[in-house]
């Protein structure tokens, strides 16, 4: 083989080999990512289930203490019948969430090709452990060494080499041939070279598509480096929104409001407050809750939005 061709072919093969890799690569960090979102979710409907069945039980509780002071005329039926309505709404709720949660188990599995037992459940608990980023420095990391980018870089290389292996085939291979011939003189053997030289096919049209190629193959690569520096710059804008809004729930709010809710249960029970004030208490405390639990999930999930865009793994 000529080696004009052979040391161009050689380079288009290793840069495919190199592209497939880094392909792989990507696609196994997009595979986690997705892995952790969903069991981001799944966390987030076992809180919001545990926050409705203590929503339920406590609205039980009061109903319970109602419904003996009604007797003794020391509350009215109808505050009762508005707990128990405040107790079917929870128990709904929760029955629809468990059907949630089915489906979001469902998912899970299928991602990981059904490995695990259909009634699997899963441990944990959102968390919140705040990340020093710098946009910048990811962005420009991310530039050199993200997985599409380097494979992209070798598609390119990969594009290049086959310009010089369309040009190397302007030179011919030599043909080595062996014979035997018989004569009068005995049998004479020995060994052919050819070489045939071509004097007008010098492959232009395959050279010049062979460059096109490469050229959209280098815009292609400067392309996705400006997506790659936008989405990353996107979801870092969203994480520190989401981190803006956990500022909120400190522990000293989260155990006001659990607080505030406990003193409202006091209150109703001692005939202090009405059920309207109590239940406006309750529906505070939840939404509260329910938001804080939605904030964690929305900042670990962009983290692992994040690291699939930066194409490392972020700590």
């Amino acid at each position: 083989e000529s080696p004009f061709k052979r040391r161009h072919r050689i380079g288009v093969e290793r840069s495919a080999w190199e592209e497939s890799s880094h392909a792989q690569t990507y696609r196994v960090m997009e595979v986690v990512s997705e892995i952790k979102v969903r069991y981001y979710a799944l966390l987030l409907l076992q809180e919001k289930e545990r926050l409705f069945e203590k929503i339920a039980e406590s609205a039980r509780a009061m109903e319970a203490i109602v419904r003996a002071r009604a007797e003794l005329g020391e509350a009215k039926p109808l505050d009762a019948i508005k707990l128990r309505v405040e107790v079917l709404k929870a128990e709904k709720e929760s029955t629809a969430l468990r059907s949630e949660m089915e489906t979001a188990r469902e998912s899970l599995n299928a991602l990981l090709d059904n490995a695990l037992a259909p009634d699997y459940s899963v441990s944990g608990t959102l968390a919140y452990i705040p990340v020093r980023i710098d946009e910048e420095e990811l962005v420009e990391r991310a530039l050199a060494a993200h997985p599409l980018v380097r494979a992209g870089i070798e598609r390119l290389e990969q594009s290049r080499s086959r310009i010089g292996l369309v040009k190397g085939r302007r030179f011919p291979d030599l043909t080595l041939t062996g014979f035997t011939d018989s004569g009068l003189d005995g049998v004479n053997r020995g060994v052919a070279v050819s070489l045939a030289v071509p004097l007008w096919n010098f492959r232009s049209k395959e050279v010049a598509e062979a460059s096109l190629l490469s050229r959209a193959s280098e815009k292609e690569l400067d392309g996705l480096r400006l997506d790659l520096a936008k989405e990353i710059r996107a979801s870092v804008r969203r994480i520190r929104l989401a981190e803006e809004t956990l500022s909120v729930f400190d522990d000293a709010l989260l155990g006001e409001v659990e607080e505030s809710l406990r003193i409202a249960e006091v209150s109703y029970r001692e005939g202090e407050i009405s059920l309207l004030d109590f239940l406006d208490s309750q529906r505070t405390y939840n939404s509260i809750l329910g938001d804080y639990f939605q904030a964690l999930y929305d900042w670990n999930a962009e983290m692992a939005a994040l690291e699939k865009a930066a194409g490392e793994t972020i700590r």
